[in-house]
């Protein structure tokens, strides 16, 4: 007798509600943060750093629109999807009845 997988991509949980990949994202967001700390105004580091922390939670949130993405994911394909409009679409050209008729003369 074999067991089957059902599922192979599961995520890799280290806590009930934290995953591995949100953690290690947190991280990265959080070494970010700290290296671009010292380019803020030393009043607005804590301000700074509470705003990273929330955007963080943000990002390694749920996706509303992608129920099996995150929001940093559905995020990453939005501007993908931005940077790859290049196809050429017809677009229509309204002309006025004067322009009709030298159009019909032409050809």
């Amino acid at each position: 007798m074999y067991i089957m997988l059902k599922e192979l991509e599961t995520p890799f949980k280290i806590n009930k509600f934290i995953y591995a990949t949100d953690l290690f994202f947190l991280a990265g967001f959080a070494g970010l943060g700290a290296v671009l700390q010292g380019l803020v105004f030393s009043k607005f580091q804590v301000v700074f750093f509470i705003f990273n922390l929330l955007v963080g939670c943000f990002l390694t949130a749920p996706s509303f629109a992608n129920p099996k993405k995150r929001n940093f994911q559905s995020l990453f394909l939005l501007l993908r999807r931005v940077q790859n409009k290049r196809v050429y679409h017809s677009e229509a050209v309204e002309y006025s009845r004067n322009e009709v008729m030298e159009l019909r003369e032409i050809t």
